[in-house]
């Protein structure tokens, strides 16, 4: 049977083209329509990446060991994070308010919430995560009815883990590559989180407004000193 011009428009046409083309014919009904199946699609696209990010780490700790973990996320944070915080403009040297913006701007569009409070000190974005988080309020660790072991629980205590007994192997790209590697190319951490230990938590960031003047307990919980003062 062959497929008709409806078959092949949903197969070929994105459904946020359908949503532009909607719009511009006045029928909203179906611009909300086409919208809910577009997130809908990509969220389904980004829950199968991190599923398959979380299991390639999972094999790659069994396997190899944990600091093999590490490693792995090293090498990704070389090639393609690095070159964002040391960019033509130093992360560090944005405001807070900046920095805070573009951290939970990208949170929420992981799927995430976002509530934000602030003192003199810092801002606190506190996130319903949609990738990590996700995983945790899922029992994606825990071994399921089945028998199939769940993803790895990183144990080995160390700044992978944020000097913590135990951290889902998903958030360790939180610690080496937003922290560990940040502190070791200029000094400070993009961001200090702390990641749900059980399910139902949010993740937490702390933005602080001064990168220079750190607490040392910043540095202390993923292995590093702070820097020298110039």
């Amino acid at each position: 049977m062959a497929l008709d011009d409806d078959a092949l428009r949903a197969m070929t046409v994105p459904a946020w083209e359908q949503a532009r083309e909607a719009l511009r014919a006045g029928d909203l009904a179906a611009v909300e329509a086409h919208l809910d199946e577009a997130v809908e699609r990509v969220r389904s696209l980004q829950q199968y990446s991190v599923n398959w990010i979380a299991s390639l780490l999972s094999f790659v700790g069994r396997e190899l060991g944990e600091e093999a973990v590490e490693r792995a996320l090293r090498a990704t944070g070389e090639e393609f994070v690095r070159p964002r915080r040391t960019g033509a403009v130093p992360w560090a040297s944005l405001p807070a308010e900046v920095r805070a913006r573009l951290i939970a701007r990208a949170m929420v569009a992981n799927g995430g919430t976002c509530e934000v409070t602030e003192d003199d000190e810092k801002i606190v974005l506190a996130f319903r995560c949609g990738s990590g988080g996700a995983l945790i309020d899922e029992d994606r660790y825990e071994d399921d009815a089945r028998g199939k072991p769940g993803y790895l629980m990183l144990r080995e205590r160390s700044g992978r883990t944020f000097g913590r007994d135990a951290l889902p192997v998903y958030c360790a790209h939180c610690s080496v590559n937003n922290e560990m590697q940040p502190i070791e190319w200029d000094g400070a951490p993009s961001t200090v989180e702390f990641p749900p230990e059980r399910p139902g938590e949010p993740c937490v960031h702390h933005v602080y407004r001064d990168p220079s003047a750190l607490p040392a307990a910043v540095f202390a919980r993923v292995g590093k000193t702070p820097p020298e003062a110039p």
